[in-house]
């Protein structure tokens, strides 16, 4: 019974440790800066291309958040495991053991509390998976608001013709005389 606690302990330390080691996730992406009129083009594309970046970084760190979700995962899987096969030699040899019965205790709320934080842990990288598919959803409008302001521009000074907006109303049709 001892070796297997021991077995335990150290299973758990060594993932803690992990856990420990592991870098953190950056920072969730924040808005995007809106454009300032009368800006030059390359300041626009300076902008995107760090916004790229900076979400490229965020999916790495989300990446590596997953990875070690699913490492705790399957540690929380292995305690449970032997804390059942330690339960069912408990059981069956119907000791009446204080020392084994407090054992059990422990690691049942010890197992009881690491549930609640790796629960607590896939809400919060839930929402920062919906935080980042927000901010890319801005990221997309925002570029696409940009490059018709762009077209817009390049209309007025005669360069390009506009290019046509999926958001703009249809002209209603006038009737021939």
């Amino acid at each position: 019974m001892t070796r297997k606690v021991a077995v335990a302990l150290t299973l758990f330390l060594a993932a803690a440790a992990a856990w420990a080691q592991s870098p953190a996730p950056g920072p969730s992406p924040a808005a995007p800066l809106p454009r300032v009129a009368g800006a030059p083009n390359s300041t626009s594309r300076l902008m995107s291309r760090l916004g790229r970046n900076r979400n490229s970084g965020a999916a790495q760190a989300q990446l590596a958040s997953r990875e070690r979700v699913q490492e705790m995962q399957t540690t929380l899987n292995d305690m449970h495991a032997l804390l059942k096969q330690m339960q069912a030699k408990n059981g069956s040899s119907r000791s009446k053991d204080p020392v084994a019965k407090a054992n059990l205790e422990m690691w049942e709320l010890l197992l009881a509390h690491l549930d609640k934080e790796f629960n607590q842990l896939e809400a919060t990288l839930a929402r920062e998976d919906f935080e980042a598919r927000r901010a890319a959803l801005y990221n997309q409008a925002y570029e696409k608001a940009a490059k018709e302001a762009q077209a817009t521009n390049g209309a007025i000074t005669g360069q390009t013709p506009p290019a046509p907006s999926a958001s703009a109303a249809p002209k209603p049709n006038q009737p021939k005389e």
